[in-house]
């Protein structure tokens, strides 16, 4: 990621900067909070992971990997300064994600970490995708975050595959193990944003009550996310494949549109 640092991520974030709606906008926001202290559990997971010297090339990309995740640690906390300067706290769920994440270096052994770190990988690949090529003509009101965030899905679809073989020249588990993981995954985040995104919406609004549950209803009944869930379901479903590879017949082909 190029450094941002001739932007300033101090823009009014306190209203609609995300396509004009205040919900898309929170869960940008939400998005962001959690960032740092994922890709925080990433670097460590793939650090003590790393091959020797006789896999130069692959311990190659993995420090690649380690270096773009610290650049979008540090550009993502500058923007979530931005926004705690009128959210004042980081939204609930935050707090508990960081202290899940602490817990589980302490006590969740290596493998299984490493296979969530390719688990959310997949996921952050998967959503990438999708903000680049549904979502490319979003109307963001912010000069930082609009750069941090395409920077960011870019070099998520640039690095995909790179934790996926470290895993894989280590591991080898089962399609129920994958399954399992994605859906762990897909209900806590599932909580996480149905906790945070209303949390922050009420902000915008002013904490008030009627205008943050109009928002919602708006949003929900325009975006219909449940007709829209099912393609995004079977792409992240997709990593229990038996033939799963993050640079397959698909995400070669859709590698190639971005470079």
């Amino acid at each position: 990621m190029r450094r941002l640092d001739h932007l300033v991520a101090q823009d009014d974030l306190s209203g609609a900067w995300c396509n004009a709606n205040a919900v898309t906008s929170s869960v940008m926001e939400a998005i962001s909070f959690t960032t740092p202290v994922l890709e925080n559990f990433f670097i460590h997971t793939v650090a003590e992971c790393m091959p020797g010297e006789q896999d130069a090339e692959l311990r190659q990309r993995c420090r690649s990997f380690m270096h773009e995740e610290s650049t979008h640690t540090r550009a993502h906390k500058k923007f979530n300064a931005s926004l705690l300067d009128y959210l004042r706290r980081a939204p609930p769920g935050a707090a508990l994600l960081q202290a899940i994440m602490v817990g589980a270096r302490k006590h969740v052994t290596l493998s299984c970490r490493l296979l969530y770190v390719v688990a959310l990988e997949h996921f952050a690949a998967v959503l990438s995708k999708r903000y680049l090529t549904l979502h490319g003509d979003w109307k963001i009101g912010s000069a930082y975050a609009k750069e941090l965030f395409e920077q960011h899905a870019r070099e998520e679809m640039g690095h995909r595959s790179v934790v996926f073989d470290l895993w894989k020249q280590q591991e080898s588990i089962g399609r129920i193990a994958r399954a399992l993981a994605v859906l762990s995954i897909l209900f806590a985040g599932g909580v996480y944003i149905a906790v945070a995104v209303p949390w922050i919406v009420h902000r915008k609004n002013g904490k008030r009550v009627a205008g943050t549950l109009a928002a919602l209803a708006a949003y929900a009944l325009k975006s219909r996310p449940i007709a829209h869930g099912a393609t995004l379901l079977r792409e992240l479903f997709s990593f229990a494949r038996r033939d799963f590879h993050p640079d397959g017949p698909s995400g070669a082909q859709f590698a190639g549109d971005f470079k």
